[in-house]
């Protein structure tokens, strides 16, 4: 991963507030590599995940999902930015609806 193939980059320790257009996020963990994995804070009627601090380079947020019948497919969004910055680039990263794993690309700079 880069900065080039996130779906959402920022500065090194913001802390935001990711969304998911539709679906239900049952999990969300953040895997950095060589740190233990942290799970994350999932509000806002299941659809928003809370990163506390954005980890230096390239990590990876893992869900676990479930959809109702006839849900769309997933886009990607920056919700609320308390600290630092987020920015979730055009083309929105989607996950397809149905998938009960999807994966968030995150890129601290």
């Amino acid at each position: 991963m880069s900065l080039e193939t996130s779906n959402i980059y920022g500065t090194i320790g913001a802390n935001f507030t990711f969304t998911l257009s539709a679906g239900t996020i049952i999990l969300a963990q953040l895997h950095v590599t060589n740190q233990p994995v942290i799970t994350l804070a999932v509000g806002g009627n299941n659809r928003e995940v809370t990163i506390p601090s954005l980890p230096s380079g390239d990590s990876l947020v893992e869900l676990a999902l479930t959809w109702l019948p006839g849900e769309p497919n997933a886009f990607v969004d920056i919700g609320t930015v308390t600290t630092g910055t987020a920015t979730a680039p055009d083309p929105k990263a989607r996950i397809n609806d149905g998938s009960t794993f999807g994966a968030v690309k995150l890129f601290g700079k």
